[in-house]
């Protein structure tokens, strides 16, 4: 195995002496003007040729005129000090006061007129979803006021959502009426 591995680097040798040799190229000869023949008479200057002085051009000065013009250096938000509300007169109304118009959809729909379709139950605050009468799905959560006689949704579980209302038995007294929504009729 040694001898098979002596050969390789013997022949590999050999070859790559061998294109190395060869003589090196001479350099070209490279033809060098004569530096001025004698019989030649060398070449006069030309005469000078008058100079001509150029005047610079006049100098314009200019000045800035700010007329009409807004003004660079003036910032283009301006904080203005707060001045206060001129006080206002106490006006007395003599209208009875009406109560607010309901601020949410769900607040303008009836109870009887919502479909409860479904529950989220069993995470930290439940949730639900109930229809109107157009198929139009509203998410609910504990708190959120609905129906027309001011109700709010007291309670979510897996089986319905319970919508506490204030509900009027004797004029003037209103008492808390529990309605629930079934997610399954009976």
């Amino acid at each position: 195995m040694k001898g098979i591995g002596a050969i390789f680097v013997i022949i590999s040798l050999i070859l790559l002496l061998g294109g190395c040799g060869g003589e090196s190229p001479k350099p070209t000869k490279v033809p060098v003007p004569p530096a001025g023949k004698p019989g030649v008479p060398a070449k006069t200057p030309p005469p000078k040729v008058a100079e001509v002085k150029i005047e610079p051009p006049p100098v314009v000065t200019y000045t800035y005129d700010p007329k009409g013009k807004t003004n660079p250096f003036k910032p283009l938000v301006v904080e203005k000090p707060e001045t206060p509300p001129p006080p206002k007169k106490e006006v007395v109304e003599t209208k009875p006061a009406l109560p607010p118009e309901p601020l949410t959809p769900l607040e303008k729909i009836e109870l009887s007129q919502l479909k409860l379709v479904a529950i989220i139950w069993h995470i930290r605050e439940p949730k639900a979803m109930v229809e109107d009468g157009t198929g139009k799905g509203y998410i609910i959560a504990k708190g959120t006021p609905i129906g027309k006689n001011k109700g709010t949704v007291t309670q979510i579980g897996a089986t319905g959502v319970v919508i506490t209302e204030k509900h009027e038995v004797t004029p003037g007294k209103p008492s808390p009426r529990d309605i629930t929504l079934k997610l399954y009729g009976d």
